[in-house]
Formats: C-alpha cells, structure tokens, sequence
C-alpha cells in the first residue's frame, strides 16, 4: 500500500490497472508559488516542493508517491490550463508540431527515496478544427498539462511517439515498478 499525493484520474488509473494498492490524497502544495518557466527546472522544483509538504502532512507512514507533470511546446512551458482559452492557446501551440512531456516521480518508503525525471515526446499531425473545438466544449482538457489527452484527443493525431505512455499519462510507471516490489 502506497499513498498517492496526486489528485490525478490518470495517475490512478495506471496504479488501478497494475494492481498496486493506494490511497490517494492531495498534498496541499500550491504550485502558483512556484515563479518558474523553464519546464525542466519547474517540473523537478515541483515535484521537490509536493514531496516536501506530503512528508510533512503524511510522514512516511505509508510510501509516498509524489509527482509532477508539464508540456513543454516551442520551449513554452505550459502546465494545466485555467481556462477555455488558455487550453485552446496551449492547442493551437501543439498543432502540426511536437511537444515533451516531463514527469518528475518521487517515490520515498522507510527504505528508500527514488526521484525519476522522465520525458515522452510526441510530434503530431494537424488537428481538425471540428475535433478541436468538440474536444475544448467537452471540458476533458480540464487539469490536464497543456491541455494533453493521449489517450482521448491527441491519440488520432499522433505522428511518432519516443518515449513511454504511462509518462505521457502522468506517471511514469515502468520507472518505479522494480522499486514497488521493496515496499
């Protein structure tokens, strides 16, 4: 049993359907402290700051998983939209081009601490208008990074992937799998 700092539906479905047991809570960090914009450097500071707040709020009772995830697009960072517009901003950037997906992992127990910087890159080919604006009504780009659904809207409009799924999903699961058998 491991506790997941991470509100995330996509971060719990991957442990869902790999069977790892959890409990899932939000850690309390508010990343808009955070006056970062380099992707990288956000995403690691990120994850730093969360595992900082959980370990305080939970300690190490129960593992804790703690992770951040970004786009980076044209060397543009961009984290979960706070609007329509800016999710539609953050698309019409990824459309017809490439984009990385960054995911700082933290996985800490009473026997180890494991910190795993990983990206997955995906160019894509150009969005149908129709679909993009179905897919902005629809809300499903809400507390998504940059507005990415791989597994829903984007899916169809990928030309090549380099890199893991699980990342692009928040997750990075094949990282930390080996290390959740000591726990």
């Amino acid at each position: 049993m491991l506790r997941l700092c991470s509100t995330s539906l996509s971060r719990q479905q991957i442990l869902k359907e790999n069977g790892i047991a959890f409990t899932q809570c939000d850690n309390g960090f508010d990343e808009e402290t955070l006056e970062l914009s380099n992707p990288r450097s956000f995403v690691y500071t990120a994850a730093i700051c969360k595992h900082k707040k959980a370990l305080e709020t939970y300690g190490l009772e129960l593992p804790l998983l703690v992770v951040d995830s970004v786009i980076e697009c044209a060397n543009t960072l961009q984290r979960k939209p706070k609007n329509q517009k800016e999710a539609e901003k953050f698309l019409q950037m990824q459309n017809g081009n490439s984009i990385h997906i960054l995911s700082c992992c933290i996985l800490h127990s009473s026997k180890f601490y494991l910190i795993n910087l990983s990206k997955t890159s995906y160019e894509f080919s150009s969005f149908n208008l129709k679909d993009l604006e179905v897919y902005l009504q629809s809300q499903q780009w809400q507390n998504k990074a940059g507005a990415v659904m791989v597994e829903g809207f984007h899916k169809k409009y990928i030309k090549k992937q380099i890199g893991s799924t699980s990342n692009a999903m928040g997750l990075h699961f094949e990282a930390i799998q080996p290390f959740l058998e000591l726990l």
